[in-house]
């Protein structure tokens, strides 16, 4: 792509993989737009700490296999993992300080509900070859400017580029259009133990 054409694409719609120095950004941005997400608020209701788990995320995993996004605006990021690359976090020190926040603000409740969701979330991510988008958003206030959707193109791209289906899933069902606009079709749902909210597993045939 031409300079000039890059210049034409609006900052809130050019998207790029992030670097090492994009990642605070990403952390902060997806904190930020999942402050009200009901499977978070349910593990831990705990907001602050949010950057946190992402930041644990994206070092012990996610940036390591290329595709962690972030548009230009840096008002919107997503986390993919390719084709081949397990969902199951590696250990790294930053979960320490988490844990023992979310230990002082939830309690023994927080963690229990935590590793509940590692549970059902490994149980039903598929075992074929697939693309896995973890987290994808907008910070709050730029929701229906097209952010999601341009970060959802750039993933889906290389997606498509590898021939394989991609994978979500969904914790807020005000999310599921958008998904679904891009193909993604609901395979599964489940609601959460202890009068927890709903989780929608969603699939993408490759294009």
């Amino acid at each position: 792509m031409s300079e000039l054409a890059k210049i034409d694409i609006p900052a809130e719609h050019d998207v790029c993989k992030a670097d090492d120095s994009d990642i605070e950004y990403v952390c902060d941005i997806l904190a930020n737009a999942f402050t009200d997400d009901p499977i978070l608020s349910w593990v831990s209701g705990h907001k602050k700490i949010y950057g946190s788990l992402f930041r644990c995320e994206v070092e012990a995993l996610y940036k390591h296999h290329g595709q962690v996004y972030i548009n230009r605006e840096k008002s919107g990021a997503a986390m993919w993992l390719p084709a081949g690359v397990s969902s199951k976090q590696p250990f790294h020190w930053r979960l320490i300080p988490v844990l023992w926040k979310m230990m002082r603000t939830g309690g023994l409740q927080s963690l229990m509900r935590g590793g509940e969701l590692d549970k059902i979330m490994a149980a039903n991510h598929p075992q074929e070859p697939h693309f896995y988008l973890h987290a994808i958003g907008a910070q709050l206030g730029n929701q229906g400017r097209g952010i999601g959707s341009s970060l959802m193109k750039a993933g889906l791209k290389a997606c498509d580029g590898y021939g394989v289906p991609a994978y979500l899933e969904s914790s807020n069902e005000r999310n599921n259009p958008l998904y679904e606009r891009y193909g993604f079709e609901i395979i599964g749902e489940m609601t959460l133990p202890d009068c927890g909210p709903t989780m929608w597993f969603m699939r993408r045939e490759s294009r």
